[in-house]
């Protein structure tokens, strides 16, 4: 692999790395998104049960007065005022939390305003029949409960409770709603996140698995690249012995040829020396033998060898030459 291909493939592997590090923190973040949105509109779902439970509640109780008030009345039995008492003891702390889960709204808030009066208007108009029983004014209290305008005033406290409820069901198909949408946006991101995932998973094990066969490759010709050089290696060696062989069968061969020659030279050479010697002798003993016969021509040969030149020395190679 050229070093430009290993670049592109680095590159690539990095791209891909980024993308799924992108794609998971988008998922992520956008999963924790909506899950919060859900969980926000499922606790709004809730708020929709507790404002019902609440006013419900306090209905329950106002009517369980009235029923206290008009048993009392009927039988002056002191349970019924027990009754009364646990009922108008329980009504305020739900009228109170009904009108703290309803101040986010200003249409509910503003119906529980109006409803809170006439319901503690009703209670102290309970306790004034409850006294008057007490005090055997019985047909008093009779009186207090059979007029109309008590009646009327219950009834605009159900009307009240009636809107207050009509509300809350509008907001709860749309709180559900909203929770239900917000459910599916998280389960759709949640399955495109695995699409992704899975996508990018795929990818990776593509890549991972071509990254392996070129391994593999790669590996495959380094092994049949040391087996042809292992040969190669061998094939040399094996020529480099044979040329070793013919180097020495050449040298064995050179130097037996070139023996007898040597031998021969030397030979002529010694022959030669001592020829030199024998001739330099004859020509001395021929010398000698001339000048005992002709003193005479000692002198010349005295004087001649003033004016001749020297003879040559064999072991000073400047001397000139002698001639006989």
């Amino acid at each position: 692999m050229t070093p430009d291909a290993k670049r592109r493939r680095a590159i690539g592997q990095i791209l891909l790395l980024a993308a799924g590090l992108v794609v998971l923190t988008i998922i992520s973040a956008g999963s924790v998104h909506l899950v919060n949105r859900a969980r926000e509109d499922a606790r709004w779902v809730l708020h929709t049960f507790e404002v019902e439970n609440q006013l419900s509640l306090a209905q329950l109780q106002l009517r369980r007065a009235e029923s206290a008030q008009r048993g009392f009345l009927s039988t002056l039995l002191p349970d019924f005022q027990t009754d009364f008492d646990a009922a108008a003891a329980q009504l305020t702390p739900a009228l109170t939390q009904l009108s703290r889960l309803t101040s986010d709204n200003p249409v509910e808030k503003r119906l529980v305003d109006k409803m809170i009066p006439l319901v503690n208007q009703r209670i102290e108009e309970f306790r004034n029949t409850f006294g008057l029983a007490r005090t055997q004014r019985i047909d008093d209290a009779t009186r207090v409960l059979r007029e109309g305008i008590r009646r009327d005033a219950m009834k605009h406290i159900d009307d009240l409770a009636s809107q207050l409820r009509a509300e809350e069901d509008r907001l709860f198909v749309e709180r559900t709603t909203n929770a239900d949408r917000s459910q599916s946006l998280a389960a759709s991101m949640t399955w495109v996140g695995s699409g992704f995932v899975v996508v990018l998973a795929g990818i990776s094990i593509f890549l991972v698995r071509r990254s392996a066969r070129a391994r593999d490759h790669a590996e495959a010709l380094l092994r049949d690249n040391n087996l042809n050089l292992e040969a190669t290696i061998d094939e040399r060696t094996v020529d480099l012995r044979e040329a070793n062989d013919e180097i020495q069968r050449f040298a064995y061969i050179v130097s037996h040829d070139l023996r007898s020659p040597l031998v021969n030279i030397m030979g002529f050479t010694s022959e030669l020396e001592e020829l030199r010697t024998g001739i330099f002798k004859r020509v001395a003993a021929l010398r000698h033998a001339s000048e005992r016969r002709n003193p005479s021509s000692k002198r010349k040969t005295s004087s001649s060898r003033r004016t001749s030149p020297r003879p040559w020395n064999s072991s000073n190679p400047r001397s000139p030459r002698w001639t006989a």
